[in-house]
């Protein structure tokens, strides 16, 4: 079992076994990312790995407590960004949540399960911020954890028109720049499924109109749905490839009818 217990300002955690009921909480717009209790800073967002630090006991229909092993979630602290940490269990307000059909997560302290700025970013806060007046807070899903399989992994491509260029955000668009770790050619996603590709704190989007490519907003869309095929082309949720071409001096980063070609070839190489 999960052993949580009151020690001075804090809790301490020995030994862990999932809860009976257990699920995920990730967000609507970012399939693979899950709220994760780190034990120093409370909720975060991480890559979605199974982990008992992502496994929640849920309230069914009625409100009730979100249980982490022996403890209950609940916002720690005032402000407006508070993380939320396992506390001992009494029915407060603060730790008595309703979930709605929409994926809304509130508390009966007028707190509703945040996300800060949507952001893709892995390690982003996950908060207990005010429940907006007007329209709805940040919607959530709750999955079995066997549910789906991710195989989450984060690196660059490497580009087969010259093998010492990469796939990067060149300012102000996606474009082709020498191979590096700089995180302006970091991608995490999910190898197993077609799937986001999360970049710095939005999600690679292709734009039909214009033929290019740009970090943007995520949420669940066929222009930010990507598949490496057969380790090469790179195509989105419309079916069509990324391509690389030189305008000028520069390298750019362009869809295009898919084809066996080298401009349309990418090779994924794991960093971290």
């Amino acid at each position: 079992m999960l052993r949580l217990f009151a020690a001075g300002f804090g809790l301490a955690i020995a030994c862990f076994a999932a809860p009976a009921a257990a699920q995920t909480l990730e967000p609507a717009r970012l399939p693979g990312m899950c709220v994760t209790i780190s034990p120093h800073e409370g909720s975060i967002s991480m890559p979605c790995n199974k982990s008992p630090l992502q496994l929640f006991e849920l309230p069914s229909e009625a409100p009730g407590p979100i249980r982490f092993g022996e403890g209950c979630l609940a916002p720690r602290g005032e402000g407006y960004y508070p993380q939320l940490h396992p506390e001992p269990c009494d029915g407060s307000p603060e730790q008595t949540w309703t979930m709605s059909a929409e994926g809304e997560i509130r508390n009966g302290a007028g707190r509703c399960l945040s996300l800060l700025g949507q952001s893709s970013r892995t390690g982003e806060r996950v908060y207990g911020g005010y429940c907006p007046r007007e329209g709805g807070a940040h919607p959530w899903a709750a999955k079995a954890p066997d549910q789906e399989i991710y195989d989450n992994v984060r690196g660059r491509l490497r580009w087969g028109g010259a093998a010492d260029l990469c796939l990067a955000y060149t300012h102000p668009s996606i474009g082709l720049a020498p191979c590096g770790e700089n995180f302006e050619q970091l991608y995490a996603f999910d190898r197993h499924d077609p799937s986001q590709f999360r970049s710095m704190s939005g999600c690679l989007t292709s734009f039909s109109a214009s033929g290019g490519l740009n970090i943007a907003d995520c949420w669940v869309d066929p222009d930010k749905t990507w598949m490496l095929q057969d380790g090469s082309l790179l195509s989105n949720g419309h079916g069509v490839c990324v391509e690389g071409e030189q305008h000028g001096e520069r390298w750019l980063a362009r869809l295009a009818r898919c084809a066996a070609k080298p401009e349309q070839s990418w090779t994924f190489e794991p960093v971290g």
